[in-house]
């Protein structure tokens, strides 16, 4: 689980921070960082799993890597001209053992070569307290990083400062020695964030794999559902059933192999009549590739998307709602997602309150200058509580609770 994230010099993101509950939803207009804060956590797990940190800076973070790091008064030129840049990322982390580390990096880039390096590295258990519990697992010493050992904190293992990889994801560290390493390694390497690709992956044909995800741009959805079908049709069923809750016009779901091509057919049967995953609309593909992460056997941790609304009718929106809060709360799966829709908000925020829990947190998300800053909703005092606004939450249009928002502070334009 991540508690905890705070990001400076990662794109909007300047000396941000914001606390997780087990159910986040980042709403805002346009352009205000939701997404930001998506790939800042995305990016902190590859941090402390990916190889290298060209791997870190993939095709997922969007843009080039320098663009990764926070423009100056001059923008991107003055990036360019400048000898270096940094950004640090760091995260309060509870991990299965329900134990809690603090973690922290600073990547630097060279903009003239594009050259990636490590510059600081730390990580420390902490008490129930949340105070450093001994020596730290991880921590830079003049210009090396230390790297302790279990029973061994006086001997550590000095790196360079410099390197083109962090501590956490080199593999060396394994095992009763590196414990902590190895549990927070092993946190950050569950966390899913999806950014759903229904024009182009999820339509592409593929073969029967072991998979047991959907992959992160809902490239292995058939492959997925296939083995899903073969060893848990309770599941299966499930996704079914649910898919036909929120798209009331779905009859059934076919996950067959074409034996001729080898390859693996999505079919949905709507509207009495077939169709394949090459024709079914987007909508319909990113709330069945929802259904299938709410039940999915083998994955644990977090899991991020952008609008879970998209492609639903606002009066299903409550159904979503359900199926997320069931997810984070049921499932124990952290769950992070952003929204453009004030329906889908009030749906989330009245099951927050039907549970009486404070597991749900919902944040304005909005432009401070040149920077990302997050307002937390409270429930007791909101614009939500009106009742004319509460009857606008469940109406086709919502640019009136829209105007309220901004008129009450919640929304920056």
């Amino acid at each position: 689980m991540l508690a905890k994230l705070r990001a400076d010099g990662f794109k909007s993101l300047i000396d941000f921070e914001i606390e997780f509950p087990q159910l986040t939803v980042l709403f805002g207009p346009n352009a205000a960082g939701k997404s930001n804060i998506l790939e800042a956590t995305q990016m902190l797990s590859r941090c402390g799993t990916a190889r290298t940190l060209a791997d870190v800076f993939d095709e997922s973070i969007r843009g080039y890597p320098l663009e990764a790091f926070s423009f100056g008064p001059e923008g991107l030129p003055g990036l360019v001209r400048s000898a270096t840049a940094s950004l640090t990322l760091e995260a309060r982390l509870a991990t299965v053992p329900r134990n809690r580390y603090d973690y922290r990096i600073e990547l630097q880039v060279e903009p003239g070569s594009g050259a990636l390096s490590v510059q600081d590295e730390y990580l420390v258990r902490l008490t129930k307290r949340d105070n450093p519990d001994g020596a730290a697992q991880i921590e830079k010493v003049n210009d090396k990083l230390h790297v302790r050992r279990k029973g061994k904190p006086a001997h550590p293992w000095g790196e360079p400062v410099g390197r083109n990889h962090s501590c956490l994801s080199d593999l060396r560290y394994t095992g009763d020695m590196y414990k902590a390493i190895e549990e927070c390694r092993k946190e950050l390497d569950a966390w899913r964030v999806y950014y759903l690709d229904p024009r182009v992956a999820m339509r592409a044909a593929r073969p029967p794999a072991d998979v047991s995800d959907i992959g992160l741009l809902g490239e292995d959805l058939a492959p997925y559902l296939y083995r899903l079908k073969a060893e848990d049709r309770k599941r299966f069923d499930a996704v079914q059933r649910t898919l036909r809750s929120v798209i009331p016009s779905v009859r059934r779901l076919h996950v067959d192999l074409d034996e001729k091509r080898g390859t693996l057919d999505i079919q949905i049967v709507q509207d009495q009549r077939s169709y394949s995953s090459r024709l079914i609309s987007e909508g319909t593909l990113r709330v069945l590739a929802l259904c299938s992460i709410v039940v999915n056997p083998w994955a644990r941790g977090l899991v991020a998307f952008e609008e879970p609304e998209n492609g639903v009718h606002p009066r299903r929106l409550e159904l979503i709602a359900q199926l997320l809060v069931s997810l984070a709360l049921e499932h124990n799966r952290q769950v992070i997602v952003t929204t453009h829709s004030p329906v889908f908000c009030g749906a989330v925020l009245r099951l927050a309150r039907q549970r009486q829990t404070r597991d749900i947190g919902l944040y304005a998300v909005h432009r401070d200058g040149h920077r990302t800053a997050v307002s937390l909703l409270e429930y007791e005092d909101t614009l939500f509580q009106d009742a004319e606004l509460a009857e606008k939450l469940t109406s086709p249009t919502e640019d009136g609770l829209f105007q309220e928002m901004m008129l009450r502070g919640w929304l920056d334009e």
